[in-house]
């Protein structure tokens, strides 16, 4: 099987095997070489900010969403905004299953500490004060709700294939 990076103009081909366990290295080399040239950096030093990759209701812990952090470092007792909800990072869990205290830029890991199940795809960010986050939640919420209210709307084709635009490129 050939993985194919199409990136700024330039194309690599690289040959992988899952079974035989060939060319991982070289596709490992590429990413490299790729996040290099296009000098892809994420400061850890700000406050996070990721999507929500998968959430789920666990029965015994509540709420849980993977969060992919995609930039800055997200600590343990941070107050953070996702959807239409808002709370407190009350624990995280990394791939391992083990618990840790912070997590860095392109880490996934599960948040504890939600009051709801959030979308996948939602926006995770991370704010200074809980009040605040709140404050962020209840006003998505009613946004939510009068569009809920407002009912279906007309769609163009026109319509349609800008949002499909507007999406698939940023």
């Amino acid at each position: 099987v050939g993985v194919v990076f199409k990136r700024a103009g330039y194309t690599f081909i690289v040959e992988v095997s899952g079974k035989q366990r060939t060319g991982l290295d070289q596709l490992l080399e590429m990413i490299l070489l790729q996040a290099e040239v296009l000098e892809l950096k994420a400061d850890p030093a700000r406050m996070a900010k990721g999507l929500v990759i998968e959430a789920k209701l666990d029965r015994g812990r509540g709420p849980i969403a993977t969060v992919l952090v995609q930039g800055g470092t997200l600590h343990v007792g941070d107050a953070f905004v996702v959807g239409n909800f808002s709370g407190r990072v009350r624990a995280l869990i990394t791939d391992t299953g083990s618990k840790a205290t912070e997590a860095g830029p392109s880490v996934p890991v599960e948040v504890i500490g939600l009051p709801g199940v959030p979308s996948a795809g939602d926006l995770f960010t991370i704010v200074n004060d809980e009040r605040v986050a709140r404050e962020i939640a209840q006003e998505r919420a009613m946004k939510q709700r009068a569009a809920d209210l407002a009912g279906p709307a007309k769609v163009s084709l026109d319509a349609l294939f800008a949002k499909i635009k507007a999406v698939s490129y940023t």
